[in-house]
Order: C-alpha cells, then structure tokens, then sequence
C-alpha cells in the first residue's frame, strides 16, 4: 500500500512537529473531494478538519487497524538471518 506512518522516522516527526496532516493511503484526488468537502462546510476549525482527514467518511482511508506493518530494514533483516542481536 501507498500509506504513510507520520512520525516513525525523524522526517515525519519534524513534518508532524510542523503541523502537517497525515492523509494516509488517501488518493490525491480522495484528499482533494475531502478537503473541499470538509472546508466547504464552513462549521469546522481547522483543527476538527485536521482529525477528520483521517476518518474514513465514504470508505476512502483504510483504518489504521487494517494496514499491514512497515517492513523492516533489508540491513536489520540480512543481520537477523545471521544471528545478530542489536538489543
């Protein structure tokens, strides 16, 4: 999937910090109809359209549930099979 995990590496964290909205494994065309959809309706703040970017209102977020893990690094998976421990 195309999702994105705000705040897991440095870089999401500095963007989250910064006040980006995560728009998960949204289309940008899904982000677009929704942005209109929820400034248009001119009874929400900023700040409720940010926590309904990820509320799946017609089935276009996957929940949070639903995605599969991030894969682990090909570095931290080759040291694994070899037997190494990194904790």
């Amino acid at each position: 999937t195309g999702s994105v995990m705000m705040g897991h590496y440095a870089t999401g964290q500095a963007l989250k910090s910064a006040g980006v909205v995560s728009a998960s494994d949204m289309t940008l065309e899904a982000i677009s109809c929704k942005c209109a959809y929820l400034f248009g309706r001119g009874d929400l703040k900023a700040a409720e359209v940010a926590n309904l970017m990820g509320v799946s209102l017609r089935g276009e977020v996957t929940p949070p549930e639903a995605l599969s893990p991030p894969p682990l690094s090909s570095a931290y998976q080759r040291a694994s099979r070899k037997g190494k421990k990194y904790y």
